[in-house]
């Protein structure tokens, strides 16, 4: 075999140490050749395989050919090419690409065969691993709950998905090659543009941002989309990945949860100004109400009489709380109930909560005292009408639930940090308490312990509600502590500002002056004994009302009515009044517009203004000072207020 094939082939150097394996056989396939790379890639050394056929040590495998068709097109053509499996040593399996010839002598005789293999294992295996790998890339990408894009860098399509398709409504070959832009809501392209700005800048290289796109019917589609700029190995610039969610539905929902708010809002503005409304007309018969019968007190009655007129009082009274109720909740729903914190004497607001549950405790034959700890402050900042009204809410409701036994109001400092003081309030009875079931409740706007035809107790359930509101405002909390049968013990607490005591001592002599000379009033300590008094009511009974009580301190006084704030400003010109009650609420020029055009007259600013309001709050009250009025009533009129009003005023 030697003698056949040239000497030449064996010494080449050429063949022994090319990359890829060379294996040399005879017509009978045994191997007569086998180079380094072969023993490489086969593990075999020459020695043992040389003489072995190439059946038993490769072990050749084809998928879609045989060994005989091989063959058969080697010998037809002259070679043969393609991908085939075989066996190293080790019995791995490796993936090889094989090129055989047919081995000629010099006078043209076929003498053998000659294969260069190459091992593509690895090679195949990447492959594999890359086709998978795009492949799942592609089924991702195509099948993506969200719409998916490539954008170049002047934001075309170079490739969209399915769900993006399906968004637009435009095929994947309509959209190929243009602008997003053309497809987006005109006022927002420049949200892209300012991202590709940024992106191809290198100061941000991915963005999330909401646009409105026009669909191919021209609906308006709203995207949430994430967009990101993609670099080369060299960190240039190559293209942009966009994801591209739908949030049509949601922006709707929002729409119209935006509109469902503004609605609410203008349902509970209106529920408001009707609350506020009624409350004023409300007022308006009950100043009528209380003011006479108050009035009817001052004549001579007999002592069935005399109980009649205090117990229509008293039901009067009971009618203002529930409206003053109904109307706090509804500021307070509203958002418009703000503090008004002024200096003021903790020890008087204490007492005058006390003294107006004072009376019913008497009634009921239960007790009602105060228990102060040393070290509490008189004076201190707060809104004293909201801290008197939060007293009177819970010591009312321990009286009114307490039928044996007693109520206690307990009251101490925790504390005081860079002139705050802390104070804590405990309000204890030997009530009928409250189940634990119904604790979770106590809070709650028109919740009470009895809900049915057998109640004991009455009231608008709103009390707890407002005082919560109250402390939540104050910055305060509260808590409860009761056991059905047994009692209850409500305990909150506050931080409010304490004043100088030199501030309380002044405070205490100028209201025990004040007390003594109201009490000591006469018609004869008037600088005026007829003072010109103009009232602006459009109430023919409250103008009457106030007509009557004024007289009933000052007899001979002048009295001049007006209907309505024109009138009112026309007869302040005509009559230069000492004083001027003005209601607020009127048709043709309300009372604030009248004060206005009052204080332009000449004298207008030396006149005192007594603002007449259905309206407690303090922001009402408020109004009236901004347009420069000195004080107020609130209707109903307390005929004791009227007549410091008369006092002060009438004895600048």
């Amino acid at each position: 075999m030697q003698n056949l094939i040239p000497s030449e082939v064996y010494s080449s150097l050429i063949l022994q140490y090319l990359y890829d394996a060379v294996i040399v056989t005879d017509l009978e396939f045994r191997i007569t050749s086998w180079n380094l790379a072969a023993e490489r890639i086969y593990g075999f050394t020459a020695e043992e395989v040389i003489g072995e056929s190439t059946i038993s040590i490769l072990k050749t495998e084809q998928y879609n050919s045989t060994r005989d068709n091989r063959i058969s097109e080697l010998q037809s053509k002259g070679i043969w090419q393609g991908e085939v499996f075989q066996y190293n040593k080790e019995s791995k399996k490796l993936k090889i690409r094989s090129a055989a010839s047919l081995l000629k002598d010099k006078s043209g005789n076929t003498i053998g065969v000659i294969a260069i293999n190459r091992d593509i294992t690895e090679e195949n295996k990447i492959k594999e691993e890359l086709t998978d790998s795009e492949e799942r890339f592609r089924m991702s990408f195509d099948n993506a709950g969200v719409g998916v894009c490539i954008l170049d860098l002047d934001g075309r399509f170079i490739r969209v998905n399915k769900k993006l398709e399906s968004m637009l409504g435009y095929s994947g070959v309509e959209l190929t090659g243009r602008r997003t832009n053309e497809f987006a809501y005109e006022e927002d392209k420049i949200l892209f543009d300012s991202f590709r700005e940024s992106a191809l800048s290198g100061s941000k290289e991915n963005m999330i941002y909401e646009k409105r796109f026009f669909s191919k019917d021209k609906s308006i589609l709203w995207v949430e989309i994430s967009n990101t700029l993609v670099k080369d190995r060299n960190g240039s610039p190559s293209y942009f990945v966009v994801h591209m969610n739908d949030i049509t539905g949601r922006k709707n929902a929002e729409f119209h949860l935006l509109n469902a708010i503004k609605e609410a809002e203008r349902a509970n503005q209106a529920k408001s100004e009707f609350v506020a409304n009624m409350s004023h007309e409300i007022r308006t018969p009950l100043n009528g109400v209380i003011g006479f019968n108050e009035l009817l007190l001052t004549t001579n009655l007999d002592s069935d009489q005399r109980e009649y007129v205090r117990n229509a009082i008293s039901s009067a009274h009971g009618l203002l709380g529930i409206i003053n109720d109904v109307l706090d909740i509804s500021k307070i729903e509203a958002g418009k109930l703000v503090l008004n914190e002024v200096t003021s004497n903790l020890k008087q607001i204490i007492n005058d909560s006390l003294g107006v549950l004072k009376w019913k405790a008497n009634e009921k034959g239960i007790e009602l005292r105060l228990e102060e700890e040393p070290g509490i402050p008189e004076i201190i900042l707060v809104d004293a009408t909201r801290l008197r009204q939060i007293l009177i809410n819970l010591l009312g409701n321990a009286v009114k639930f307490t039928e044996v036994g007693g109520v206690v109001l307990k009251v101490k400092t925790l504390g005081s940090f860079h002139q705050k003081t802390k104070l804590e309030f405990t309000i204890k009875d030997t009530g009928i308490g409250i189940a634990e079931k119904h604790k979770s409740h106590l809070f709650q706007s028109f919740w009470q312990g009895e809900s049915n035809s057998t109640r004991r107790y009455g009231g608008t359930g709103l009390g707890l509600r407002i005082t919560k509101s109250l402390l939540d405002l104050m910055g305060g909390k509260i808590e409860v502590e009761s056991e059905a049968g047994v009692g209850s013990e409500f305990r909150f607490m506050i931080e409010c500002n304490s004043a100088s005591d030199h501030s309380e001592q002044i405070s205490q002599d100028e209201d025990e002056i004040q007390k003594e000379v109201l009490l000591n009033f006469s018609q004869s300590t008037l600088t005026k004994i007829s003072p010109k008094i103009l009232v602006v009511e459009d109430n023919e009974m409250n103008r009457e009302l106030l007509k009557r009580m004024i007289q009933k301190y000052i007899p001979k006084a002048k009295i001049k009515e007006a209907v309505d704030g024109l009138e009112g400003v026309r007869f302040f010109r005509e009559s230069k009044p000492d004083l001027v009650f003005m209601d607020v609420q009127m048709p043709n020029m309300d009372g604030l517009e009248a004060a206005t055009e009052i204080r332009k007259q000449p004298s207008g600013n030396q006149v005192p203004i007594i603002a007449l309001t259905a309206g407690a709050l303090y922001e009402e009250r408020k109004k009236c000072f901004d347009v420069g009025m000195d004080q107020f009533l609130t209707k109903p009129i307390d005929i004791l207020a009227l007549n410091q009003i008369l006092f002060r005023y009438l004895n600048r």
